[in-house]
């Protein structure tokens, strides 16, 4: 695959595109697509040369109380304008929020697109759902394009970190988008040779890309839970990486990585995340390199209180200032919230690895279980020594601002 340098792209705007300046006129919106050009650039070949534009098949649904309402659906490509290039991805974020967004109604929209997202596309669409969180979107990729250039990566991380689903096109999903998007005059879908072995290759490196949030080095020093950090010395900061499953684990539905940013501590930056999302009955995974502190410690037992059906676990390599009494009031406060609050043993290590840093196998650094222990053994010091009087008459007495969304 060439690699093709786009030109000067109209940006849109940081958080709502099409609001803070006008849009441009979109054209070329296509009701589907002939024969020849669906099968020419949605083949999944693993490098696709001479394809050079993204094709984007669209569904809009509302989500109302019963059944999804069908909206509309549709076709994209790459448009070009006067000394700016518009891709796909953008064509459809401005015509999105300037003929069918209502800040009232909830939405999910479904992409099968030619190629996944360049880095300036990834970041305004993810820029996008984190502004309307009464928005969902599913993308359905045919090739990944440029998957071995970090910015490529970083951009397909940051959609997944942002609500977005993506998946690989398999076969169903090819046989899809040719019934809903292309005149195919009433003929069937015939897939292309070695269609199931592109999938594979295609899959297995959108999960490479997608399990390694945190590069390995980073793992190795930040969640180290020795009690001194080692030479060459680097500070130890907040990480937090989080996975949300279905009831009873029934599957994975997102997960992400967060860090201090700009003031805010990243377990608010969690609980801001959590509460724009539908989050009755789920099941909650969290592992920290510090445990929080106690302003953290409320926000996080606030989420606990509002939404009862939530399993929330959370895991620390290390304890934050043990010794000071208002972080211990934090962790008792969790705990008696009914948030399972323990400290991260060898198994979630592994757990935190596998599915945030790589696929081979985690190799543990010397003495991580007797210094696990040894952290435990202060944990159920701080829970156990505690009058669950007193942590019921602060939880009765507590207040938060409203949430940030």
């Amino acid at each position: 695959m060439q690699y093709q340098r786009p030109g000067p792209q109209a940006r849109l705007g940081p958080a709502c595109p099409g609001c803070r300046q006008p849009p441009p006129r979109i054209r070329r919106q296509f009701a589907a697509l002939y024969k020849g050009t669906f099968y020419f650039h949605f083949e999944n070949l693993c490098y696709a040369n001479g394809r050079k534009t993204t094709f984007l098949c669209y569904r809009v649904e509302r989500l109302a109380p019963g059944l999804p309402v069908y909206l509309w659906k549709g076709v994209f490509r790459n448009q070009v304008f006067p000394l700016k290039q518009l891709h796909a991805e953008l064509c459809f974020l401005y015509w999105f929020h300037n003929h069918i967004l209502s800040p009232n109604e909830n939405y999910r929209i479904t992409w099968y697109v030619s190629w996944s997202s360049c880095p300036n596309c990834a970041w305004e669409v993810a820029r996008f759902l984190a502004a309307h969180q009464n928005v969902t979107l599913t993308i359905h990729i045919a090739r990944l394009y440029y998957f071995w250039n970090d910015s490529f990566k970083q951009g397909l991380r940051r959609l997944s970190q942002e609500r977005a689903q993506l998946a690989i096109m398999d076969g169903q999903g090819f046989q899809y988008c040719w019934d809903e998007f292309v005149y195919n005059d009433g003929k069937p879908f015939r897939p292309w040779r070695k269609l199931n072995i592109n999938f594979n290759y295609q899959d297995h490196n959108l999960q490479e890309i997608l399990r390694s949030l945190l590069k390995e080095e980073t793992f190795l020093i930040q969640f180290n839970n020795k009690h001194r950090a080692q030479k060459p010395y680097r500070r130890r900061k907040t990480y937090l990486c989080y996975k949300l499953e279905g009831p009873s684990g029934s599957g994975p539905l997102t997960k992400g990585c967060l860090q201090n940013k700009k003031g805010k501590h990243a377990e608010a930056r969690f609980v801001d995340k959590m509460r724009s999302m539908q989050l009755d009955h789920a099941l909650i995974t969290c592992y920290l390199t510090w445990s929080p502190c106690l302003d953290c410690s409320q926000k996080l037992a606030a989420l606990k209180r509002d939404h009862p059906g939530l399993t929330l676990r959370i895991f620390t390599s290390r304890l934050y200032f043990h010794w000071v009494k208002k972080f211990q009031e934090g962790l008792r406060l969790m705990f008696a919230c009914k948030i399972q609050v323990a400290v991260m043993g060898l198994p979630e290590f592994t757990d935190c690895w596998e599915n945030f840093v790589s696929d081979q196998p985690f190799s543990a650094w010397h003495k991580l279980e007797d210094y696990s222990q040894s952290i435990k053994r202060r944990l159920n010091t701080i829970l156990m020594s505690f009058r669950l009087d007193d942590i019921t008459e602060n939880i009765g007495n507590l207040q938060l601002a409203p949430p940030s969304f």
